[in-house]
């Protein structure tokens, strides 16, 4: 976070708020995510948050001013809004029985475990070589999930779903603005 600070010469606050983003925005858009995968199906909605999310992180890694950097934190975020239920459905439409659970399993501790992984390899990284190749790293990994999702068996779209657009900003607005109220307490003074 202080290099982020120093190359944008910013408040730590500032930065901060940009890395919540991207939390907020999974948070208020899950929801719609899970509708997307099940009106354009889950591989098709998979590969197009993850070319987003590389998207993102290449506007990461060259973010001039902490306007684009908290701008591509959203973006990631909206992308792994879609991305955490096209990954349960495809398990869900993958695997059976003891499979499936061990998938799920799986999932929710890449979940936490890649937490764990950012911060220790992200820190160590961001400390000796700088914070913008580590979103760097993540424009190859999003290449090569890319690339190997050609590999996934192609599902069924259900167009009949209906998405209730006024219910999704609803909720979206209410779970942002919860979680940017907590985020910015200290800020306030409260």
């Amino acid at each position: 976070m202080g290099g982020m600070v120093a190359s944008f010469n910013v408040p730590p606050t500032t930065v901060a708020t940009g890395i919540v983003t991207y939390s907020m925005l999974v948070a208020g858009f899950v929801m719609l995510g899970a509708k997307l995968n099940q009106r354009f199906g889950a591989v098709r909605v998979f590969r197009a948050v993850v070319a987003v999310f590389g998207a993102a992180q290449v506007l990461m890694t060259f973010s001039p001013n902490a306007t684009a950097m908290i701008a591509a934190q959203a973006l990631s975020g909206a992308a792994g809004a879609a991305l955490v239920p096209s990954l349960v459905a495809l398990i869900a439409e993958n695997y059976r029985g003891r499979q499936q659970a061990t998938a799920l399993g799986a999932l929710g501790s890449a979940r936490a475990g890649a937490g764990v992984a950012a911060f220790l390899i992200g820190g160590v990284l961001g400390t000796f070589i700088g914070w913008r190749p580590v979103f760097g790293i993540l424009i190859a990994l999003a290449a090569i999930v890319f690339v190997l999702s050609f590999r996934l068996k192609r599902d069924e779209c259900r167009p009949e779903v209906q998405i209730d657009l006024i219910g999704v900003v609803l909720a979206a607005t209410a779970i942002i603005f919860i979680s940017f109220g907590f985020n910015n307490l200290n800020r306030w003074g409260l």
